[in-house]
């Protein structure tokens, strides 16, 4: 690898844990998370992440969260998205695009979901419409605290993989969300 250049890497999401968790304390300080909407959200761990390094530390990184779930009652596989984040510092310089393109790329070479969904924030809907992803506009069921219900985080997103993404009508995760 030659300094400064990207170099992707997909592991495990358990065992990338300890080389993330200082990233995201420092994009989500706990003290300032508590009066946010994320607050109090039970999340599903990752089951991989693309980890993007540059000089062999993780800057980028974007958790893949592979389910079934219920489309207006029928089983389709999805890859959900979760935890993008990039280093504080390297904000803006188009490490968090690159991290996504490569796991958009990882996903359609390996064909093992419809399409792929994920929770964002308001400022952040730009930023995946234009590399493609599309509001999801129905309704969203989630596990919560041991139960099922209505799932209203900001905005969720879908984008195409094998087949085309469920804009409208209903979605059950069948879990916590990601």
């Amino acid at each position: 690898m030659t300094p400064g250049a990207p170099n992707f890497v997909v592991k495990d999401g358990a065992l990338s844990w300890p080389e993330i968790a200082g990233m995201r304390e420092r994009i989500y300080p706990p003290e300032q998370l508590v009066n946010t909407p994320m607050h109090g959200i039970e999340w599903s761990h990752a089951q991989r992440r693309i980890l993007l390094y540059i000089d062999d530390v993780v800057r980028a990184v974007a958790g893949i969260h592979e389910r079934v779930v219920l489309c207006d009652g029928q089983k389709i596989a999805v890859a959900g998205v979760g935890g993008v984040m990039t280093e504080p510092e390297f904000q803006g310089q188009g490490l968090g695009k690159l991290v996504m393109l490569h796991l958009v790329d990882l996903l359609k070479k390996e064909a093992n979901c419809a399409f792929s969904l994920l929770f964002c924030e308001d400022h952040n809907v730009d930023f995946y419409a234009k590399m493609g992803w599309l509001r999801f506009e129905g309704d969203l069921v989630v596990e919560q605290h041991g139960q099922t219900g209505p799932f209203a985080f900001r905005n969720t997103m879908v984008l195409p993989v094998t087949k085309p993404a469920q804009v409208t009508g209903h979605i059950d995760l069948c879990g916590l969300p990601w």
